[in-house]
């Protein structure tokens, strides 16, 4: 199992290609064969990362900032996965005036995390 700042560092670096539109422009729209696209980051965050587990371990020690911002981009992604097929069109995300509300709630998650994560590690639920 991966240390908790192993396991944020690595939900937050897919929440920052999710906040970054100039990265998914480069990633997605550049023509460049790429590792990234719309369903690589959900399935980085609720598969291989298992977004909902590290929640469920640490939220006890989440500040109500951090427990805002989880919910809210959880909410964002999940509504907008709901929105296309399994494997939709980079472009048509890019596009997409919804996908701008995804990259805000990965950018305030980003604000709320990148910040503690140097303080104590939060306890873990039983």
């Amino acid at each position: 199992m991966m240390s908790y700042e192993q396991w944020l560092n690595s939900i937050l670096e897919v929440a920052k290609e999710t906040a970054s539109r100039e990265f998914q422009q480069e990633a997605w729209l550049s023509g460049r064969p790429s590792t990234s696209s719309p369903t690589e980051i959900y399935n980085q965050l609720f598969d291989d990362y298992t977004f909902d587990l590290f929640h469920e371990t640490y939220s006890a020690g989440f500040t109500p900032e951090q427990n805002t911002a989880w919910q809210e981009f959880k909410n964002q992604l999940e509504s907008f996965g709901n929105k296309y097929d399994e494997f939709p069109n980079e472009r048509v995300v890019f596009d997409d005036p919804d996908w701008q509300l995804v990259r805000e709630a990965a950018a305030r998650f980003i604000a709320a995390f990148d910040q503690s994560s140097t303080s104590t590690i939060p306890s873990q639920s039983v």
